[in-house]
């Protein structure tokens, strides 16, 4: 299995934007992503500009797909305006 934990980070101000969609997304990955396992966002208590996703794949073909969805191609777009920067990546292998 192939863990991803993405962390964004929103301009001042557009937090709300940030979340909304990240929480549209989550919805469109579990109704359209089988082996997608876990894909969560979580916006921190500490700074509500941050969201960290937590995503968990059967595997590197699954996170590959994952990446070249219609859905993921429109949060890319519809946040991009939104991001203080880009987002942070790490992988782990259970």
């Amino acid at each position: 299995m192939i863990t991803l934990v993405a962390k964004l980070k929103a301009k001042p101000g557009m937090e709300k934007v940030l979340a909304e969609e990240c929480v549209k997304m989550a919805k469109e990955v579990r109704a359209n992503e089988k082996e997608c396992l876990q894909y969560i966002p979580y916006v921190s208590i500490e700074d509500p500009t941050e969201i960290v996703f937590v995503e968990i794949y059967v595997d590197m073909e699954a996170l590959e797909f994952h990446r070249k969805t219609s859905h993921m191609k429109a949060l890319r777009q519809a946040i991009g305006d939104a991001l203080a920067g880009p987002t942070e990546v790490q992988m782990f292998q259970e």
